[in-house]
Formats: C-alpha cells, sequence, structure tokens
C-alpha cells in the first residue's frame, strides 16, 4: 500500500510518528510524510521516510492560509494516488478530509484524534460553540467523506457521538528502543542536577509537558511546597521539563516560571533532549493535567520505562492507573490531593509500582499493539 502520514508539524513526525513510518516500511508499505516545511523534513528523509514538505505555516489559523493548506494537500492527493491517507491532529483532520475525499476518491481516510484539547477543557459561549462545530465537522468527516475515526480513549469516543464505526487505540507508543527497562543511570546527569540545581537525595517526581496552565503545573509546584515545608527531612524534587508556547494564550509566562522556580526543591530545567534519562533517574512521572489529552506521551514513556504515575481523573490518563497498583490518580485542580498522593507514593514501594506500569504498558500501549491495530484498520474493508 502506499500510506501518506499527515502531520500539523514535522516535529511531531520526527518525535512521534517516526518508528511508525518506519514500522510500515519495514512491513513492505510505500510511506510519505507530509509535513509543514518547519525543519525537519531532512530528518524525516535522513531517517529513511519519503518526505513532502508544504510551505504554509499551518498554525496561522486565517482563512487564506488555511485555503493555501488545503490547495497544497489537494494537489500532492491528486498527483501520488495514495491507497491511505492517514491525517493526525485537528486541522490536518478537519481541513484534509474533504480535500483528499474529492481528490482521491480511492483512498481510504484516517482520521487520527489525539485528544480533544482546551476546547474541550473550557466552559463558555465561545467553547460551546467551538465544541459544537469540531464535532459537527468529524462527523461530517465520517458521514459524508467516509473518514474511519480513530480515537486514543473512550471517553473522546464518546464526546463525539460514540458512533459504532469509531475506533479507540489507546496511545500512540513511543520508542522502544531509548524508553525501556534496565537502562542504566546516568551519573553525570545526576552530578549536573545536583552541583548546578541542587538536586538533594530524596524522592524525586518528574513533570513534561509544554507549560500550558492547563497541564495543572501551578497545583503541582503548590503540593511540592506544602509537602516539603511539611516534611523537613523528606524532602521530594521536583524537575520540570517543559517549554513556554508563546503562541498559545493559556501557556505560562516566564515571571511564572522565575516563580515556580524560588520554591524549594522545584528545578526548572527547560526544554530537554534528553526526557529518557530524566525520567530513568526520576522516582514518580507526575502530571496533573485538566486538559482534554488523548494518552499523554510523557506518561506513557515513564511506564515504559517502569515508572509509577501519579495524575488526574481526567480522559486520556484515567486509564493509565489501574487500582492504585501503579500510582494514583487525583481530582483535577485539586493541589491537598496532589500533597497527599505524594505523601502516599512516599511510602509505598515504587519498584513493584513501577513494575506494574511496565506490564500494562506491554499489554496495551505498546508499539506491537498499536501498530498492529492501525495497520489492522488499514486493510478491513
Amino acid at each position: 500500500m502506499k500510506i501518506a502520514l499527515v502531520e500539523n508539524f514535522g516535529s511531531d513526525f520526527f518525535g512521534a510518528r517516526l518508528r511508525y513510518a518506519q514500522f510500515l516500511k519495514d512491513n513492505g508499505h510505500h510511506v510519505v510524510a507530509v509535513v509543514p516545511d518547519d525543519g525537519y523534513a531532512d530528518k524525516i528523509v535522513g531517517a529513511g521516510i519519503e518526505t513532502i514538505s508544504i510551505k504554509v505555516n499551518i498554525r496561522s489559523r486565517d482563512v487564506k492560509t488555511m485555503f493555501a493548506y488545503g490547495s497544497k494537500l489537494g494537489e500532492i492527493f491528486k498527483k501520488e494516488k495514495f491507497d491511505i491517507i492517514h491525517f493526525y491532529r485537528m486541522q490536518p483532520n478537519i481541513i484534509g478530509s474533504p480535500i483528499a475525499y474529492f481528490a482521491s476518491r480511492k483512498s481510504k481516510i484516517i482520521n487520527h484524534i489525539t485528544g480533544l484539547g482546551v476546547a474541550f477543557t473550557k466552559s463558555s459561549f465561545k467553547y460551546n460553540v467551538i465544541r459544537f462545530i469540531i464535532k459537527s465537522a468529524y462527523n461530517l468527516n465520517s458521514r459524508i467523506f467516509n473518514a474511519q475515526l480513530i480515537l486514543q480513549n473512550n471517553e473522546d469516543k464518546i464526546e463525539l457521538g460514540n458512533l459504532q464505526e469509531f475506533l479507540v487505540v489507546k496511545g500512540s507508543a513511543v520508542n522502544e528502543d531509548r524508553f525501556r527497562l534496565g537502562l542504566p543511570k546516568n551519573i553525570e546527569l545526576i552530578d549536573e542536577l545536583k552541583n548546578t540545581y541542587g538536586m538533594t537525595e530524596g524522592i524525586t517526581l518528574i513533570f513534561v509537558s509544554r507549560l500550558l496552565k492547563q497541564k495543572g503545573l501551578s497545583y503541582l509546584v503548590e503540593a511540592v511546597r506544602v509537602h516539603n515545608l511539611n516534611h523537613i527531612n523528606n524532602k521530594v524534587n521536583l524537575l520540570i521539563a517543559g517549554w513556554l508556547d508563546f503562541n498559545n494564550p493559556d501557556s505560562f509566562t516566564k515571571e511564572d516560571i522565575e516563580k515556580f522556580s524560588d520554591v524549594d526543591g522545584v528545578i526548572f530545567l527547560g526544554k530537554r533532549n534528553d526526557i529518557d534519562q530524566l525520567i530513568n533517574i526520576s522516582d514518580i512521572a507526575v502530571l496533573p493535567t485538566y486538559y482534554r489529552e488523548g494518552t499523554p506521551r510523557f506518561l506513557l514513556e515513564a511506564m515504559a520505562i517502569g515508572k509509577p504515575i501519579l495524575t488526574t481523573d481526567m480522559p486520556g490518563c484515567n486509564h493509565l492507573v489501574k487500582d492504585n497498583e501503579n500510582g494514583i490518580l487525583v481530582q483535577p485542580m485539586d493541589q491537598s490531593a496532589l500533597t497527599a498522593a505524594i505523601e502516599i507514593l512516599s511510602k509505598r514501594d515504587l519498584n513493584n509500582l513501577g513494575s506494574v506500569s511496565r506490564k500494562i504498558y506491554e499489554n496495551e500501549f505498546s508499539e506491537n499493539v498499536v501498530y498492529n491495530k492501525l495497520l489492522e484498520t488499514y486493510l478491513k474493508k
């Protein structure tokens, strides 16, 4: 089969889709990445995947840009005659599906929904309208343009109408060469964190994400502050590996991050390329999000390495924790619950919890499970 994988950003393709593209190629399929021209096309080509880059800034939300993006997609689809056109994320899904339907009528169209985002988090007239538009667009894609919708959790399926033909494939898996059991501890990294940032010998929490307010970081920082204030001899460290998104109105500011960094035990590292090493030297992965996630990649990475997780009872997160056997779920926006959970986890056998995390990952979220389910979807008539 000739398969197009269409992503919102080249960086996202390189970080989240490359392994899947290589899996398809290894199984004898002709795979083409279709991504914006954001500096990653050469890296994707260098990894062995044919790439078509579109010179349109998809993050610009004006109508002219959207028409330009749709026009470029139409040209590509008419020329390439793909058997499968697999879109990821909202803009490619919604803009690309009708384009693909009319430009390449023989192509099977996939809408892969990797989370519903801020529109399904906030409650106001504006966001109610946006939710209605998004739901209508996806249902139109499914009913009129014959798109196969794939979601990452059951709550999102229900939110969009719970149609029988909607599929749930949990997560996108992670790079299991990097994120795996048995990684050696990076002593140089530990020394850097101790000598440069003042990391102590106590339990270390790690948070990895874009620094959006809905990711719950402010509640986590306050929870760590309260815990360390009340446990002078049993303090915890919090490593924050994240990046500010200045194009997003819900992003934290530099001033916010400076205030967080002043809290005892909090270590802000910025955007890092050694997330596997950071998770490996940490004890608990924490994501207290109230954002509508699909299935958070960071938590899957932590589970693949064998770490317990502390997260919220939110769609996309709550199916990762099983009966408190590999971590704890708390209610979103609840600092007191986070503080209590940190104390509870600090007294439990973290190695045992982490072993359960790894088993859950292998059985439900691994590359073997996810990639084969997606391939089965392509082959299904």
